[in-house]
């Protein structure tokens, strides 16, 4: 009888072996960089889109009132309008403690609480920045995804109560209350929305002095850097672009804690804000001309 010889096996070597994988590490190198640059692209972009949302509830808000602006009072204190005491357009502190604030969305839609809920048709997540994830640990502890608010609005817009900055000066605050005193700069110019840094955020105010056009001043809250050090910003056109931050001041790590009254010189990124937030006739100071 005939015995077959098997044939042999060749096995793959020990140099194939470090070379296939010198391959794929080679490939895994230049693959992960633009995976990692989609992802951020479809973050960025989902965010924008929450900022025309909430930029399209603000103008319908103002077209059915005619051309009055949301009330945006600081702490959302109750302000009264031909002797009736309007709603803010949200309420809600976010802070880094278990406060209820945190994740009532109620906040944000309920016409009791927020004037411009009516507008957003329930949809409460135009008001959250795709990009923040952060919480404290007894936030993490009692399960949260995340916390319901990441934007605020330009203080230089809406009527009520404001904070006074005895810093400012003679720069007297001034606030539009109707869309036509959008004048200085154009609405396409005006910021309105932006995600604000989220140890600096709280009421759904955040104030720029349109005088620090140079850059020298103070950022009485930091805007948020979460898209690659940039953040998302609307404006009154309707219209809303990811602005990317130069100074390190401004690109603050999330430390969770309590983040504001930021001193800054030559800070690009103040003069940047500084010159699209609206100002009106003698907003500073008699025979002071405005910034450029």
């Amino acid at each position: 009888m005939k015995i077959k010889k098997m044939a042999s096996q060749k096995g793959f070597t020990l140099i194939e072996l470090l070379v296939v994988i010198a391959i794929i590490a080679i490939l895994a190198a230049l693959l992960l960089p633009a995976l990692e640059r989609a992802k951020t692209e479809s973050i960025s972009s989902q965010c924008i889109s929450n900022k025309k949302q909430a930029q399209l509830a603000w103008t319908m808000y103002a077209s059915d009132f005619n051309d009055r602006l949301a009330i945006n009072a600081d702490q959302s204190q109750p302000f009264t309008q031909g002797g009736v005491t309007m709603q803010d357009w949200c309420e809600g502190i976010m802070d880094w403690t278990s406060n209820p604030d945190n994740t009532n969305y109620q906040y944000l839609i309920n016409p009791r609480a927020s004037s411009m809920g009516p507008y957003i048709v329930n949809n409460y997540k135009v008001y959250w920045c795709t990009a923040d994830s952060y919480l404290s640990p007894p936030q993490h502890a009692l399960g949260w995804q995340h916390r319901i608010r990441s934007i605020s609005m330009d203080g230089a817009v809406g009527d009520g109560v404001k904070y006074t900055f005895p810093n400012w000066g003679n720069d007297k605050m001034w606030w539009a209350v109707k869309s036509s005193d959008l004048i200085y700069p154009a609405p396409a110019q005006s910021w309105v929305f932006i995600d604000e840094h989220p140890d600096s955020i709280d009421d759904e105010v955040l104030y720029i002095n349109p005088a620090e056009t140079s850059g020298t001043g103070v950022f009485t809250e930091l805007p948020a850097s979460l898209h690659n050090q940039a953040c998302a910003v609307s404006f009154a056109d309707g219209h809303a672009e990811i602005h990317k931050w130069i100074n390190p001041e401004t690109i603050h790590k999330v430390t969770y804690t309590v983040v504001d009254q930021v001193s800054v010189v030559n800070n690009v990124d103040l003069a940047w804000l500084a010159q699209r937030t609206p100002y009106g006739p003698g907003s500073f100071g008699a025979g002071v001309a405005p910034p450029p």
